[in-house]
């Protein structure tokens, strides 16, 4: 089969020739059909992050496609079914494992950031059937940013939901893949009005025919005014950061109101400071979240099938056009969500 594989960081990925994975007892080898080219993958390919990865690595954990063959002992999926993939495996035995947060585990083995290989190939081994959340509606292609660029931010809206108050606002910072389902997922979850803030104009103008109440310019030199503002001077009740710089995230700080609750989900490699009466306010919350669980992935799916979360716009691409890909969101050249199909 065809695999598109990081040999050396810094890199264009090769599309190679590998063998066709045979599951073992327990696993399933999933045909295919989408896999979200997700921006940390470009942090990985660049080297900026400090994954101890088993070179070369066939990426790509926002998968989805149809079973293709199962192992001895499968009973939960048959061959042909379509699936979305749970890609934050675990070793199942440690603390966060034990307790259902496997993207978590003290050793983790996420699909294409581990030892195990990813999606961006013709066939992918699924390491347990349990990691397959079954569709019925939904197009595998278009379902497969469900599994990380919707997920993240469920977990991460979730987490923040009793600072979520009706009576004050709510920041969004980075309208890319996760922030345009961030946006989505605020509107059907809590009853704020929202603020989002880029770079991009029309990413902006997106934004607001989904529903945010303000777009702002996230070069604007008064950005922190302009919020506090907007919220009467109080501050937003949570902000969350789809971004991680430096100054998305000091101005995530600045402007979340005393009990609020600041949320960093972009990886950008930004420092956040909250130095209490100079960057920040009394008791604000800070929190980095990761990706989200098997059963919020489901949530996010029965969201999506029950048409409650529409899904964002797909740019669909080749698998050997994958370094194309790659390039474009470096660009900031892609709207929504682009997602490789093998």
């Amino acid at each position: 089969m065809k695999a598109a594989r990081l040999h050396e960081y810094g890199k264009s990925l090769s599309l190679d020739e590998v063998p066709l994975p045979e599951p073992g007892p327990g696993q399933v080898l999933v045909k295919v059909a989408g896999a979200g080219f997700c921006h940390s993958d470009l942090h990985v390919i660049d080297g900026e992050l400090s994954l101890p990865l088993p070179l070369p690595l066939t990426l790509g954990h926002e998968n989805a496609g149809y079973v293709a063959a199962t192992g001895k002992g499968v009973c939960s999926v048959k061959e042909g079914d379509p699936v979305v993939v749970f890609g934050g495996w675990g070793c199942g035995v440690c603390g966060p494992c034990a307790s259902g947060h496997e993207q978590l585990c003290d050793e983790p083995q996420w699909a294409g950031l581990s030892r195990w290989n990813g999606g961006y190939a013709e066939d992918l081994l699924v390491p347990d059937e349990r990691y397959l959340v079954k569709l019925s509606k939904i197009d595998p292609r278009r379902a497969a940013p469900l599994a990380d660029a919707a997920l993240t931010p469920y977990r991460a809206i979730k987490k923040a939901l009793p600072y979520l108050e009706p009576d004050y606002k709510v920041l969004l910072i980075g309208l890319g893949g996760l922030g345009q389902y961030g946006l989505k997922l605020l509107r059907i979850l809590c009853g704020c009005d929202v603020i989002a803030v880029d770079i991009n104009q029309e990413k902006l103008k997106l934004a607001l025919k989904e529903g945010a109440a303000h777009a702002l310019s996230g070069r604007d030199p008064k950005l922190v005014d302009r919020l506090l503002d907007l919220t009467g001077g109080k501050g937003v009740c949570a902000a969350f950061d789809f971004v991680g710089s430096d100054q998305t995230l000091a101005a995530a700080v600045a402007s979340t109101r005393a009990m609020g609750k600041v949320t960093q989900i972009g990886l950008a490699g930004g420092t956040a400071r909250l130095k209490v009466l100079a960057e920040s306010r009394f008791e604000v919350c800070f929190e980095a979240t990761l990706w989200g669980t098997l059963k919020e992935l489901r949530e996010v799916v029965a969201l999506a099938e029950s048409g409650r979360l529409g899904l964002e716009e797909t740019e669909f691409a080749p698998l050997d056009r994958i370094n194309e890909v790659c390039e474009r969101l470096k660009r900031g050249g892609v709207t929504g969500r682009l997602v490789v199909t093998p």
